[in-house]
């Protein structure tokens, strides 16, 4: 239960159930706040159109109570609206007639004074909550407002949207129309809508749930599929691969990236087996001579000369596995990034033409000659200058133990934009164009006779030197006739 909790399958159910469960409540609540704001835009609307009906009608009456006035030769005064009986009860007279209109079923009739008397009401408006002293002077100012109370209407308690607006004659208030419409079934269809979205949003967040888990356990069945796989794999059979689905997303780039992966670790630990094999045959050869040796001097008494030269050559021996272990350490130094170059500026020119003078002596005993020449301006390099002497030691070595008797080795450098590069030519054996792309390797030696010097590591601590310092190293070569190696490294 623990592993289903952490798993990424129910994290990304629960993370798409929160952030929909967080959309459709901000939904609804803007939903619900539209709705409601629409019903009551729309009541006021409704409201503000039946209170100017309600004024105009209330005119068409008083009009035609005029021409009486006139026809009886009544002074004009008595023609005035404010605060007029004869207003009173034509106003009366009108809501009396006009209540029963169906139009008006719903709505309740109020006609105020400008002292904020009742002057008269439709029958339904029994009990309707008077104009308060505040809202009166406010609308005495010309002003029209909405107001929302409850009130016991009818023997029933409801709640009521008012609507008071002053109907202005001759720039000063004649009188006041305030008509009210409950809010029943505003507040019915706002209920309604409120136990609509409780209920569906749980339902619907269950079912996104539900459909989340599928669709999680669809999207996922590759990588259920990859761990089994994965499991599978052991240092015995890294040749096995995940099988990469054709989903063209992340899964399918996991996917490769992993059995890119398992290649360049089925390639190290085939390098390393091949490292463990060539040791062993390394140290077998001088160890099995030790061995010899010891056990033929211990068979009976020799002479002085005879232990002397048993054990000059079990010196040898000794040296070579010493050596061995030397450029082992080297080069696994290298590789981990334990010894880190300690740079520092470095002459190039100055520290060949040294390396040079330092292994001509090996070179004349051999018979070969080296040529340099210093061009014209500095190198001028940032790097460790014990690393690069064996850098240029081990290609120089390497090419005079290569290059028969009067053979040359020609060393140049020349400046390359940003680089400086280093060309050591001989005319030696050549490589053969199946091995050119092997030589780096550690272990591999073109002559693989007892009677060969080295043990193969010095072209590939040079190449990890190289490519510590930032630069590269490449070699060209032709069968008889030598071998090119050009050494880049960046100026400073």
């Amino acid at each position: 239960m623990k592993t289903l909790f952490k798993s990424i399958r129910f994290k990304i159910t629960i993370l798409y159930v929160a952030i929909l469960a967080l959309t459709l409540t901000l939904f609804s609540t803007i939903l619900y706040h539209n709705v409601s704001a629409g019903l009551y835009n729309n009541m006021d609307t409704l409201l503000k159109s039946k209170a100017g009906g309600v004024a105009q009608a209330i005119n068409t009456y008083w009009q035609t109570a005029n021409l009486e006035v006139t026809e009886a030769g009544l002074k004009p005064e008595a023609l005035i609206k404010r605060r007029n009986t004869n207003f009173a009860k034509v106003a009366q007279r009108w809501v009396k007639e006009e209540s029963n209109d169906p139009r008006l079923l719903d709505i309740l009739v109020q006609i105020f004074d400008t002292d904020g008397n009742i002057i008269a009401s439709s029958k339904n408006a029994q009990g309707l909550t008077e104009i308060s002293r505040k809202n009166f002077i406010t609308v005495l100012q010309g002003k029209s407002r909405f107001d929302t109370v409850s009130s016991q209407v009818q023997s029933n308690r409801m709640t009521m949207r008012i609507y008071t607006t002053p109907v202005i004659e001759n720039e000063k208030v004649a009188y006041i129309v305030q008509v009210a419409s409950p809010l029943d079934s505003i507040q019915i269809a706002l209920n309604n809508l409120r136990i609509v979205l409780f209920i569906l949003l749980p339902i619907t967040l269950f079912a996104t749930g539900i459909m989340g888990v599928l669709l999680a356990k669809v999207t996922l069945h590759p990588v259920d599929s990859m761990i089994k796989t994965i499991h599978q794999i052991t240092a015995e059979n890294m040749a096995l691969k995940l099988k990469v689905p054709d989903t063209k997303d992340e899964i399918q780039h996991l996917a490769e990236t992993f059995n890119e992966m398992l290649d360049r670790l089925g390639r190290a630990f085939k390098s390393q087996k091949q490292l463990f094999e060539d040791i062993s045959h390394e140290l077998k050869t001088p160890l099995t001579i030790l061995k010899g040796e010891f056990e033929v001097a211990l068979t009976k008494v020799r002479s002085a000369d005879e232990y002397e030269a048993m054990l000059k050559s079990a010196l040898e021996e000794i040296n070579r596995i010493a050596k061995l272990a030397e450029s082992l350490l080297l080069l696994a130094r290298l590789d981990s990034k334990e010894m880190t170059p300690q740079k520092m500026d470095v002459d190039l020119n100055l520290m060949i033409k040294g390396i040079i003078n330092n292994i001509k002596g090996l070179a004349e005993l051999k018979g070969v000659r080296i040529s340099f020449e210093i061009p014209t301006g500095e190198l001028s390099l940032h790097g460790d200058e014990n690393q690069l002497k064996t850098l240029f030691l081990n290609i120089l070595d390497n090419a005079i133990k290569y290059t028969p008797h009067n053979g040359l080795i020609e060393v140049s450098t020349k400046r390359a934009t940003s680089v400086a590069n280093v060309s050591i030519k001989d005319t030696g054996i050549g490589i053969p164009g199946e091995d050119i792309g092997r030589i780096f390797d550690r272990f591999y030696r073109l002559d693989t006779s007892r009677d060969s010097i080295g043990f193969g590591l010095g072209l590939s601590i040079a190449k990890s030197i190289a490519e510590a310092h930032g630069g590269t190293i490449r070699a060209s070569s032709e069968a008889a006739k030598g071998t090119t190696f050009i050494v880049s490294l960046p100026l400073y």
